[in-house]
């Protein structure tokens, strides 16, 4: 048999290591009186060797002898380099024989030991709360609950404690949120005259009911753009005349549907190896519930198509798209089945921004970008930004049909544009890549 080792911080004299090995065998197979007649001479014979009154202190502790538990606890956490577990467990017994303070000091020690030690973490919550220390008893609270979202099965007594750990930060919360509305109350006048859909987000996001929404692309950021999710329209002079082809638009683009042959093929047209790891996206690629008709296909005009949509096609060419070889413009018909959802992602590239102008629009259909959801208005031009993340869904008995297209970012200067252009139409060649295959 290979001669018995101190694990770390078991300071043992190498003629006692056979006598800690037998005692350690006979508490690990439960000879207890056995194990505690050795660990009483080992406690004795070797001091720092934090293991043997460790074991007589839950001894004691459990047969209710605490006076004897503190003893031997006190020389345990005096030995050398104890543990989280041992510091732990005076804790307990600190608190058992009514040292308040010993006791948190103990468990604090724990957790500078070990910061995810759960059962400290917990009672250490549980010892500041029952003193009135609520602020202090929830921040170990609300750590625990964060831990212990990532563990999948717990024992019933932590679950009991995470429930009154629950119950106590959702007081907390409470309290804050009565507080801060409170001191809301005085403002309501000026936020309501200037408009409040920002404070209203930022105030969500500090009480945790939204996340923050930030752009994420997929190719280029563009740093100092402000992150907005949608642009106002004030920003695009061309909006108000493309609007107002609308009708023109649209009668167009019924014609066509009626006709034997759109022309619609699926958005999503990936290798089963590069659709992102979700149902959802699996059941969108090659499926032509969210179809699209493209007019321009990463800077080609699909000629076919713009002469069957002629009063679209000279619509868009009044619109100063984004113009880069191998990249834009792209626009295109979206078409959204019913009961169909486009998943939450992010687009390419914040300098340019996404803009929608709908056709067809029948009720329960919506984009939500970042953390603002609207539903389309037939006729009125929406623009975001794509890196923000977005999902849309058409929850109808109907197709929904929107306008896509992308335009300019309009915080880029006209010398960012034209270096953002030599940039990406690089890119392009050099990673000559064709997203959507027409034929």
């Amino acid at each position: 048999m290979d001669p018995w080792v101190p694990g770390p911080g078991m300071s043992i004299p190498p003629h006692l290591q056979g006598k800690a090995a037998q005692a350690e065998h006979f508490a690990q197979t439960g000879q207890v009186a056995h194990a505690a007649r050795l660990f009483v001479e080992l406690a004795q014979e070797a001091p720092g060797y934090w293991r043997a009154p460790h074991f007589l202190a839950m001894q004691s502790f459990g047969a209710g002898d605490l006076a004897q538990a503190k003893r031997w606890i006190g020389q345990a956490i005096a030995g050398e380099k104890p543990p989280a577990l041992v510091e732990a467990s005076a804790g307990q017994i600190f608190l058992a024989v009514g040292d308040k303070q010993a006791s948190q000091a103990a468990y604090e020690r724990a957790l500078l030991l070990d910061p995810d030690f759960l059962p400290a973490r917990l009672d250490l919550g549980d010892l500041l709360d029952d003193q009135g220390k609520s602020l202090e008893a929830n921040r170990h609270y609300r750590a625990a609950l964060g831990q212990a979202s990532t563990i999948p099965q717990l024992p019933v007594a932590l679950q009991v404690q995470l429930g009154r750990a629950r119950d106590r930060t959702q007081l907390e919360h409470q309290a804050l949120e009565q507080t801060l509305q409170a001191a809301l109350r005085t403002t309501q006048a000026s936020a309501a005259a200037d408009g409040n859909d920002r404070f209203e987000e930022c105030y969500g996001i500090l009480m945790g009911r939204l996340r923050p929404q930030l752009p994420k692309p997929g190719f280029m950021h563009f740093p100092k753009l402000p992150p907005l999710s949608f642009y106002g329209r004030e920003l695009f002079p061309w909006a108000a005349a493309l609007e107002a082809r609308t009708p023109q638009i649209l009668a167009e683009v019924q014609a066509m549907l009626a006709g034997p042959e759109s022309g619609f093929i699926a958005y999503v047209q990936k290798d089963a190896a590069d659709v992102p790891d979700s149902q959802a996206w699996r059941d969108l690629n090659k499926n032509d519930d969210w179809g699209v008709f493209f007019l321009h296909n990463q800077g080609e005009r699909v000629d076919r198509h713009c002469a069957a949509l002629p009063v679209t096609a000279a619509a868009l060419d009044e619109v100063p798209m984004v113009s880069i070889p191998g990249r834009g413009p792209t626009a295109f018909l979206s078409r959204l089945r019913p009961g169909t959802h486009i998943p939450p992602h992010h687009g390419a590239t914040n300098t340019r921004v996404i803009c929608h102008l709908p056709l067809v629009i029948p009720d329960n259909c919506a984009i939500r970008v970042g953390n603002d959801t609207r539903s389309w208005k037939p006729g009125e031009l929406i623009v975001f930004d794509d890196t923000v993340e977005h999902e849309a869904w058409n929850r109808s008995d109907r197709d929904r049909i929107v306008l896509i297209f992308d335009v300019w970012n309009p915080f880029l200067t006209a010398a960012e544009r034209e270096q953002v252009t030599a940039v990406t139409a690089a890119y392009a060649t050099f990673y000559p890549e064709q997203l959507h295959k027409l034929d």
